[in-house]
């Protein structure tokens, strides 16, 4: 039966952060944030590891004068997944505390580092935005963000489409305009419309608006969450940015910052594991639907229930690049007694194509052999488990996102050659002829390849799956595995 919301948890910036020190695979997507307001079904939360700021100099007061839904404070915050409008569910309207005129005439600036791609003032169907900037976002997570500010008194010069701003960049000034005119009759204070949108289309009738695409959590906000109309804000936006904050902002990237910016890095030439809470897998559809437990490879594991609707609400995707091409047993992670779900079915590309595997969760015992599969160094390749197994809802069978591992199968080549071949020299240990991982005098890799540089860790890749299903080890396999999942364990443990 399904678990108790109590068993769902939060993740925290740093303890992404964290499982970001696993050796991860390709550049996809980052880790799924998980926003401290749950966003409602269509909405989706913002990045964690990007450290969201006010729109407001450092040191000033900022107060809510509305906030999300039409109920509160503006009608017009609606919408999370509307496909012709504006979805502004999570937008707020925002004001300077206890200065004149609410700040009408004060700085308004960048929250995150972004492009400009709409400056002046709106027209035709969005023209209650007044003057209005609206910039887009990479966050590093294959999602293009737009966010908007509207009913500006005037724009700073220079901030006009195809710039680049940073954070705490002062784009315009608070105001009170719309329709053309800087004093608008349709609101009569003065105020910042504010919100942020994940995929959605700029453009439009006249000069275009951000829609479509989906509303987004704005929080942690400053370091403030569930927020509501009538809180007091202070920001501290000072533009100013640190390697080692545990942030990725201010124009920092994986090259300058790599501990801030961390990305997916390839499976190693030996093969390692990816984790459900590392940076290449994804948490795609209703996010009032996946919850978390401690339970799990490493411990923790991402669920959801199954369901035997026609399509998918829920899809978890693991991406995957490799250092190598070669050949690599693919196994799954299910914890003894969680998984409930009967007919799961893990949708893999590689090489040859794309194969769907089913799996009977329930009967999992740990780790499971998919298949050994071939994949090339030249692309990403994907694992999909989606929640319309064919089980109905009311079951309440349990589908299990957990750890995904890849050992290597063929000898991976080293500097001198490869295995027994044109390294020289016979297989050391028990892999069979021709077989082992590493050979004679001119051997493949062995130990964890990049420990001694600081490097991603390659990870075991020592068992070898021979054609008759056995598994054999040499005595290097043994040596490294041991090493390396004691190096492994270490890195990837988190505090809970």
């Amino acid at each position: 039966m399904p678990y108790p919301d109590s068993v769902r948890t939060r993740r925290l910036p740093q303890l992404l952060l964290a499982g970001a020190m696993f050796p991860v695979v390709g550049l996809a997507a980052l880790g799924t944030a998980v926003a401290l307001t749950d966003p409602l079904p269509g909405a989706v939360p913002f990045p964690s590891n990007v450290e969201l700021f006010l729109p407001f100099p450092a040191g000033y007061d900022v107060y809510v004068l509305s906030g999300y839904s039409p109920t509160g404070g503006s009608s017009l915050h609606a919408d999370t997944d509307a496909t012709a409008k504006a979805n502004d569910y999570y937008a707020l309207d925002l004001t300077y505390a206890d200065e004149p005129d609410s700040g009408k005439g004060l700085p308004i600036v960048a929250p995150i580092p972004g492009t400009v791609v709409r400056a002046g003032w709106a027209t035709s169907g969005w023209a209650n935005y007044g003057l209005r900037v609206i910039l887009s976002h990479d966050l590093g997570d294959g999602h293009v963000y737009h966010s908007v500010y509207a009913h500006l008194n005037a724009i700073t010069p220079g901030i006009e489409e195809g710039a680049t701003v940073a954070t705490g960049q002062q784009l315009g000034e608070l105001g009170q305009s719309c329709q053309g005119a800087l004093s608008c009759g349709s609101f009569s204070t003065p105020h910042l419309h504010w919100v942020i949108h994940r995929d959605s289309a700029v453009g439009g009738s006249g000069t275009g608006g951000s829609y479509g695409g989906n509303a987004v959590v704005p929080e942690p906000l400053d370091g403030f969450e569930d927020l509501e109309q009538g809180m007091t804000l202070t920001s501290s936006n000072s533009g100013t940015v640190e390697c080692g904050d545990g942030y990725c902002n201010g124009g920092e990237t994986n090259a300058d910052c790599p501990e801030d910016c961390p990305v997916c890095e390839p499976i190693g030439p030996l093969g390692g594991e990816v984790d459900e809470t590392s940076l290449c897998f994804e948490r795609q559809g209703s996010p009032q639907y996946w919850y978390e437990d401690t339970s799990g490879w490493d411990g923790s594991v991402t669920w959801t229930n199954a369901t035997d609707s026609a399509d998918p609400d829920n899809v978890g995707v693991w991406s995957l690049t490799f250092e190598d091409a070669g050949s690599y047993a693919l196994e799954v992670y299910v914890e003894p007694g969680f998984g409930t779900s009967e007919l799961a079915a893990y949708q893999v590309t590689h090489a040859g194509g794309s194969t769907e595997f089913p799996v009977d969760q329930s009967a999992v015992d740990g780790w499971h052999l998919l298949d050994e599969l071939s994949f090339d160094a030249s692309q990403t390749y994907t694992v999909t488990l989606n929640d319309n197994t064919g089980e109905a809802f009311s079951l309440s069978r349990v589908l299990a996102f957990d750890a995904l591992r890849l050992t290597r199968t063929d000898p991976p080549v080293g500097e001198g050659g490869g295995g027994a071949g044109a390294g020289g020299g016979e297989p050391t240990g028990g892999a069979g002829a021709g077989g082992g991982p590493a050979g004679g005098t001119g051997g493949g890799p062995s130990g964890d390849g990049n420990a001694a540089d600081g490097a991603q860790e390659d990870g075991c890749g020592c068992r070898v799956t021979g054609a008759t299903g056995g598994t054999s080890w040499s005595w290097l396999g043994l040596l490294a595995a041991g090493a390396i999942t004691a190096q492994r364990r270490s890195l990837f443990r988190r505090a809970r």
